[in-house]
């Protein structure tokens, strides 16, 4: 039979890890929705900009909606529906305020 301590430091050890993982969990989810549902300036490594609304994000997809499309030298050109952006293709991301 366990010493009555050892199930403590046990039962120690178990909240420890479960407090550590909510809180990992928490941010990760905070992080995840920091743009979401705001107009965002979507610059991609070819040099092309995408204007829209950060609708969601479906693993490695962004996905936009009410987009404009900007490459310079170009007029601006709207698109239908929701875009969907590989994140391999992304620069960086920009959160407009407009």
């Amino acid at each position: 039979m366990t010493p009555v301590w050892q199930s403590w430091v046990f039962l120690f050890e178990v909240a420890l890890v479960l407090a550590v993982c909510a809180v990992w969990a928490g941010q990760r989810y905070r992080n995840d929705r920091l743009a979401l549902r705001k107009r965002v300036l979507v610059n991609l490594l070819d040099g092309k900009a995408m204007d829209g609304v950060l609708y969601s994000r479906r693993g490695r997809l962004l996905v936009l909606r009410d987009v404009t499309v900007l490459e310079q030298g170009a007029q601006p050109v709207s698109v239908d529906g929701e875009v969907l952006v590989d994140r391999n293709r992304v620069d960086f991301v920009q959160v407009t305020d407009r």
